[in-house]
């Protein structure tokens, strides 16, 4: 549980650094660094048996990132219920358990809210009057007069709130605080303003606001409420009928109490004090506010009728017309959940988790799920759909889900659930096809997170692309473009092998770009209702796809089937080694991992794409029956450097086949300084002075494979051993690659 819990640990503590060095405003510096600090200690102590800086990793997030986060998230409901006391308590603890954020020198503004529950608006009025002669800051003072502003529009003193907000702000500042215009709108509308709420409904719609699909439900509330004030009531009716208030963010009693504002401004009395009384019956636990508007419009009710002006009519028959068009085009426009981003993030750090668990290596990730084309080619299917959720390596882990993280807020919110499954679960299938088609190397484990990403990111690109339209402010364009781009061009730098980690392909990338492309491009960015059922259909399918390929991943013996696929023989030194796909013969020395060499022999190169050494060593030593460790022959250098502890720690599977094998054999750990490095198995063949040996770094990298690597020590040979009639060593060809596997990919199938 430690290890899952420390990884999880790392990867919050990332994303919460991430968000908070792209906040526009900039970084508190003090808690940036103090989680940057955090995230140093999360990610030394992975992989150290010492778990005293992983506690402490993880204590400190729990108490500075976690807890925060929830008091947060418990403050702003608490707001909304109107229960404010608690809310100011929730936030005062919140940022008590975040130092160095700033939020404290915000607590007494917050203490102005906890006042009005319980002296009223004068108390609180007094109570921001009181901290705007006590600072000098700018932006507080800013912060303060929104918030008198807001009380006083709190308190229904419409005409006094209007007065002190034109008194400090200009018209276009409320453009860029949606709350406080939607609150400025009403006002107008109460003081019967039209002029000014028409001239703040433009400002609105030729601001920010106007152009970020993520604010239509907003602008729609602003509009809805500029035409219920305006007397428009059958647009009014038609806008918070059923399901459509809903996607103006609006209650049942909300909508209801539009509509009787509506019907009072239109002069229809009777039917204004029937809407305005169905309030109290509809509203919610979050509706006391508008219950308490709508008695106060009843006792103003006969006096509510207006007359507009030709001109007035004009532009409220406009922002009509403007209203029905967002309504219609609800499932492209409207703000989408974030359920499929999160989904997939969290499942690749279970799958990372899984695989630690597993006890990393090679064939911990194919027994997971990682997909090879030799797999793929053996029936595998599922790993298609599984694949994509497995690294081998923390950072890969970090890039992906920071790239499906920032992709899917963009993807999601603008274009749906649907959508954003489609391309991230269809681009990663077919970009991993792409891969085992064009058949790297058989046992080549193929990354599927990478394919994933991409298409994500490249989704997101065409999607805030300008030539797409205007959906974002030209700033807000340049910096998430930049950082996709920079995302993307990380991604292309990881095609290039290296020794260590899994092989991202580039014709997985291409191919997940692709279908990005088709999907994000020429599908209409409006969707119409019968793609988007379309698009939900598919998605659901290939959930449905995915889960029946991970029960088959879940049946299969990726062990078994590797052992009945010991066709080649490999010579290595005077012995023959009988190995499965995926063992390359080395035959100079090369840097491996910490701080050890390959040595020339036999590598898994699958446990080296796990980031294990798992290298076979053939050494003739002077004495048949010398008991010193092998390994100093093999490179006398590591005589001034290492020290050799015995160790018989050994999985199950090699004890038992080298029990059973002849000769005698022995385990021993290289250590440095106290460290241990890796672990050695060596065997003595009888008869001979040649030894082979297995160098696993680190020793856990012998558990994964552990059934493969106890038959190639128990079964090699001398190689004279193996002679043909003629008395010439014979080393047997590989099995041809177009033959039937002798072995079936489920659990026990012809199984040695």
């Amino acid at each position: 549980m430690y290890e899952p819990l420390l990884l999880a640990t790392a990867m919050v503590l990332g994303l919460t650094l991430l968000r908070y060095l792209r906040r526009p405003g900039g970084a508190p510096i003090g808690y940036t660094l103090l989680v940057a600090a955090q995230l140093a200690m999360a990610v030394v102590a992975i992989g150290q048996s010492e778990r005293f800086w992983g506690v402490l990793a993880i204590g400190l997030a729990s108490l500075t990132v976690a807890i925060p986060w929830v008091l947060e998230g418990l403050a702003k409901r608490l707001f909304a219920r109107g229960q404010m006391s608690w809310a100011v308590r929730a936030a005062g603890l919140r940022s008590l358990l975040m130092p160095g954020s700033g939020l404290a020198r915000h607590q007494e503004i917050l203490r102005g809210v906890d006042i009005l529950e319980r002296l009223g608006v004068d108390a609180a009025l007094s109570h921001f009057r009181g901290l705007l002669q006590a600072t000098e800051d700018r932006q507080e003072v800013t912060v303060i007069h929104e918030q008198i502003v807001s009380m006083l529009f709190y308190a229904q003193r419409w005409s006094e709130g209007i007065a002190h907000f034109e008194g400090q702000f200009p018209l276009g500042y409320a453009a860029m605080r949606p709350a406080l215009a939607l609150g400025l709108l009403r006002a107008y509308g109460e003081a019967g303003k039209l002029e000014s709420a028409a001239g703040l409904l433009r400002a609105l719609e030729s601001g920010p606001i106007g152009v970020d699909p993520g604010a239509a439900d907003l602008l729609g509330q602003a509009r809805l409420t500029f035409l219920a004030y305006s007397g428009q009531a059958s647009v009014v009716d038609e806008a918070v009928a059923a399901g459509h208030a809903k996607i103006l963010g609006l209650s049942p009693a909300g909508g209801a109490f539009f509509h009787g504002i509506a019907l009072a401004r239109a002069g229809d009395v009777d039917r204004a004090i029937a809407e305005l009384e169905r309030v109290g019956s509809l509203a919610g636990p979050d509706d006391a506010r508008v219950v308490a508007a709508s008695r106060s419009a009843l006792g103003q009710v006969r006096e509510a009728s207006i007359d507009l002006g030709p001109e007035l009519r004009r532009y409220a028959h406009t922002v009509a017309d403007r209203l029905r068009s967002f309504l219609r085009s609800r499932p492209a426009r409207r703000r989408g959940s974030m359920t499929a981003t999160y989904g997939l993030t969290l499942a690749m750090i279970v799958g990372f988790a899984a695989v630690i668990l597993r006890g990393g290596g090679g064939l911990g990730l194919i027994d997971v799920g990682a997909l090879t084309p030799e797999l793929f080619r053996a029936g595998s299917w599922g790993r298609l759909f599984t694949a994509p959720f497995l690294h081998g390596d923390l950072i890969g882990l970090v890039l992906d889900v920071y790239s499906i993280w920032l992709s899917g807020h963009i993807i999601e919110r603008l274009q749906g659930t649907a959508r954003m499954l489609v391309i991230a679960l269809g681009g990663a299938v077919v970009g991993l096809w792409a891969a085992v088609a064009i058949a790297p190397p058989s046992m080549t484990i193929v990354a599927g997170g990478p394919p994933m990403a991409v298409a994500l990111v490249v989704g997101a690109l065409w999607i805030i692309a300008p030539l797409r339209g205007a959906t974002l402010s030209p700033r807000a364009r340049r910096s998430l473009m930049l950082t996709l781009l920079l995302l993307l061009g990380a991604h292309l730098l990881a095609c290039i092998p290296s020794v260590f980690g899994l092989a991202v392909a580039p014709a997985s990338l291409g191919f997940a770009a692709m279908v990005a492309t088709v999907v994000a491009t020429v599908t209409p960015t409006q969707t119409p209702s019968w793609l988007g059922r379309a698009f939900a259909a598919l998605g659901a399918a290939l959930l449905g796809v995915a889960a029946v390929g991970l029960v088959h991943v879940h049946g299969e013996d990726a062990s078994s089937y590797l052992l009945a696929r010991r066709d080649y023989t490999v010579a290595v030194g005077e012995l023959n080694l009988q190995v499965p796909p995926g063992f390359t013969r080395k035959a100079a020395v090369e840097p491996g991992g910490a701080g050890l060499s390959v040595y020339p022999g036999l590598v898994d190169e699958v446990a080296l794409q796990g980031g294990a050494i798992a290298n076979f060593v053939a050494v003739e030593v002077d004495r048949a029956d010398d008991p010193a460790p092998a390994i100093f022959a093999v490179d006398p250098s590591l005589t001034r450097e290492l020290t050799v502890v015995a160790d018989d720690e050994v999985p199950a599977a090699i004890r038992e086949a080298l029990d059973a094998a002849p000769g005698r054999w022995q385990s021993y750990a290289l250590t440095r300084n106290g460290e241990t490095l890796a672990q050695v198995i060596e065997r003595a063949l009888p008869g001979s002075r040649s030894r082979l040996l297995l160098i696993a770094a680190p020793a856990a990298a012998l558990e994964p494979a552990a059934s493969i690597y106890a038959a190639i020590l128990a079964d090699a040979a001398l190689r004279e051993d193996l002679t043909d009639d003629a008395g010439n060593a014979a080393e047997r060809a590989p099995a041809d690659a177009g033959a039937e596997p002798p072995a079936d990919l489920a659990a026990g199938d012809d199984a040695p």
